[in-house]
């Protein structure tokens, strides 16, 4: 089976340091290290999370990169996610995320 990800969600996630932290000098050290190309390749093939760095794709067996979902071949079709649709309120005061979950319970209780 064959798993197509065309027009797949797109997210992201952030490494933030916060301000006045103690250990500024440390946290900058170690999101340069863990965004290294060869580091998220390594880290690719243990968990299967996408790359963010696309040479990261370079140092990757084609097999393992067809299965991560930051291809460069599937991000081509990819949607990023509009999080702040998620929190927006109705006139009824219902966010889009309790209505998705109301339509989610009825659908999953029939």
């Amino acid at each position: 089976m064959e798993l197509n990800r065309n027009q797949s969600k797109l997210q992201w996630d952030y490494w933030v340091i916060p301000k006045g932290t103690p250990n500024a000098q440390n946290a900058q050290r170690f999101i340069e290290f863990a965004t290294r190309a060869e580091r998220q390749a390594a880290f690719a093939q243990l968990y299967p999370e996408g790359p963010t760095t696309r040479k990261a794709f370079k140092l990757l067996p084609e097999d393992v990169g067809r299965k991560l979902p930051t291809h460069p071949d599937y991000m081509a079709s990819a949607i990023p996610i509009n999080m702040g649709w998620y929190s927006e309120r109705g006139s009824d005061g219902l966010t889009n995320t309790d209505r998705l979950r109301e339509r989610w319970n009825e659908w999953i209780l029939r």
